[in-house]
């Protein structure tokens, strides 16, 4: 369960069970024996109904902040394309890397399998054996990593190609656009200045940061399949679709096989994985947002809680309000 939430960071998805925008998996949001626990989760959610977000100050022209997902799905990018104007009329946009043109691209996976490359380790020993190492070499080379290089590959990095469904997996293989993307492609085409709020380096600190003990849980929980498998990211794409996206991390909470050691794993991974990195965007969007005008285009899971981005803006005086 903890690597799901770690899938919602970089994506960050009727009746049961509900598919997820074609790529399957089961939408956990719909299913009414899952029953989240909406006030244990209460500082999580604040803020977290809707997407796009004005923000104020007197004598300053209106800025926007909206939550993207990392996705090139069809759902996340019709969002995108109504957000659009607001982004085209701004003095500046900011996204989490800035301007991600397709030679930056490929440096940035570079430097992701640089970091995930292990040629002189088996990162499977001790941690995934048996048959559990054969479901998961199964289901790795099913999303297109054979077991001869997902031995050498750090278990994080392994981790998050399991939490995401293959049709994702291709969709950027392909090249598909992406939510960020189209904003960049915005700020390109009408000249608009455009900012990072992180670096690469910063980003992968973080993500090399995840223990290799939850990384290991993650592929065998994954790898033993059930209803349940792609849960984090159908679920994701459906609590998006409804503005809502935060929501997905009270349901993931909720759902079967999730201990209370889950849990409070989870709490700390999730503090680690945003409370930091919430304060220093804020800190870099600040010169931004005292001209006024500026696009902000970040992680939906970056606006919402009490240590997200709405709550550190109104901190520092700025009115948010959301629009949709």
């Amino acid at each position: 369960m903890l690597l799901r939430r770690l899938a919602l960071l970089f994506c960050l998805l009727c009746a049961p069970p509900a598919l997820a925008d074609g790529c399957g998996g089961v939408d956990l949001s719909a299913d009414p024996a899952i029953k989240p626990d909406w006030a244990g989760h209460a500082d999580e959610l604040l803020n977290s109904q809707g997407l796009l977000w004005r923000i104020d100050k007197p004598g300053l022209a209106p800025s926007y902040l909206y939550g993207t997902m990392h996705s090139t799905a069809e759902g996340p990018m019709r969002l995108a394309r109504e957000a659009a104007p607001y982004a085209e009329k701004a003095t500046a946009i900011a996204t989490e890397l800035g301007d991600m043109s397709p030679a930056q691209k490929i440096e940035v996976s570079a430097a992701m399998l640089h970091e995930a490359l292990a040629p002189d380790v088996d990162t499977f020993a001790g941690r995934i054996e048996g048959d559990d190492a054969k479901r998961v070499e199964a289901m790795l080379l099913a999303k297109g990593t054979p077991a001869e290089m997902a031995h050498h590959l750090k278990l994080w990095m392994l981790a998050i190609e399991a939490s995401l469904p293959k049709c994702e997996l291709e969709g950027q293989a392909k090249g598909l656009p992406e939510v960020d993307q189209s904003f960049a492609e915005i700020a390109e085409t009408r000249h608009i200045p455009i900012v990072g709020l992180e670096t690469v380096a910063a980003q992968l600190a973080v993500i090399a940061s995840i223990p290799d003990s939850l990384a290991a849980e993650e592929l065998k929980t994954i790898a033993r399949g059930g209803a349940f498998a792609d849960g984090g990211y159908a679920t994701l794409l459906s609590l998006y679709d409804q503005k809502r996206p935060a929501a997905a991390l009270a349901v993931l909470d909720a759902a079967p096989g999730a201990t209370d050691a889950d849990r409070a794993a989870t709490a700390e991974l999730t503090r680690q994985l945003l409370g930091a990195r919430n304060g220093a965007m804020a800190d870099k969007a600040g010169p931004l947002l005292a001209k006024g005008g500026v696009f902000i285009a970040v992680g939906a899971l970056h606006l919402a809680g009490k240590d997200g981005l709405i709550a550190l803006l109104r901190g520092r005086g700025y009115q948010v309000t959301n629009i949709w």
